[in-house]
């Protein structure tokens, strides 16, 4: 009888991942992020076209209607002149002229200027005259508009022979109200 041979230690090695695990694991995480990116994209895409659709470029009616651009242009211009010139001796007559056109929050911010105006000019005999060299319509949107007006002022002084001159630019919003544009907000710029 023969003796059975010895037990021999198994050999064990570390079966390492299949190179195809790997590589399947990569490919997976790389089309997970190409998905994530292409949905990304997607969505920057369509909100951008979202934005030009409803933008106010499409609604401007200042950059279609010539005729409507150009009543609101003057009857801003011309209420700008009203509000901002003065003569000392007619501040009723200016106040009432400046009151015709004006509306909204603006009534108030005028009505408070224009109590300072009737504590300073009459002492000073100040008489001060708004021209608006130049306007341009922002926006026109039904009955509400931005224009942007450039204003010079001179004011002339009692005792003074040479006005003071001032100039400024203001971001008027207009409504139009019974068919006039009338100030109903001004900031300047």
């Amino acid at each position: 009888m023969t003796s059975p041979a010895p037990a021999q230690p198994a050999v064990t090695e570390e079966a390492a991942p299949p190179p195809r695990r790997l590589t399947g694991v990569a490919t997976l995480v790389a089309l997970v992020a190409v998905a994530v990116i292409a949905l990304g994209l997607a969505a920057w895409f369509r909100g951008e076209a979202n934005q030009l659709g409803g933008s106010g470029a499409t609604s401007n009616e200042a950059l279609v209607d010539a005729g409507a651009t150009a009543q609101v242009s003057q009857q801003v211009s011309e209420a700008v002149r009203r509000v901002y010139s003065y003569d000392f001796s007619r501040l009723d007559a200016d106040e009432k002229a400046a009151n015709e056109v004006i509306t909204g929050p603006f009534v108030q911010n005028f009505r408070q200027q224009f109590a300072r105006i009737r504590q300073l000019a009459p002492p000073q005999q100040a008489v001060v005259v708004a021209t608006v060299p130049a306007a341009a319509v922002k926006v026109l949107d039904g009955d509400q508009a931005v224009v942007m007006v450039f204003i010079d002022q001179q004011a002339h002084q009692g005792g003074q022979a040479k006005p003071l001159l001032a100039t400024g630019r203001l971001s008027v919003t207009a409504h139009r109200v019974n068919g006039s544009w009338k100030i109903a907000n001004v900031e300047s710029f």
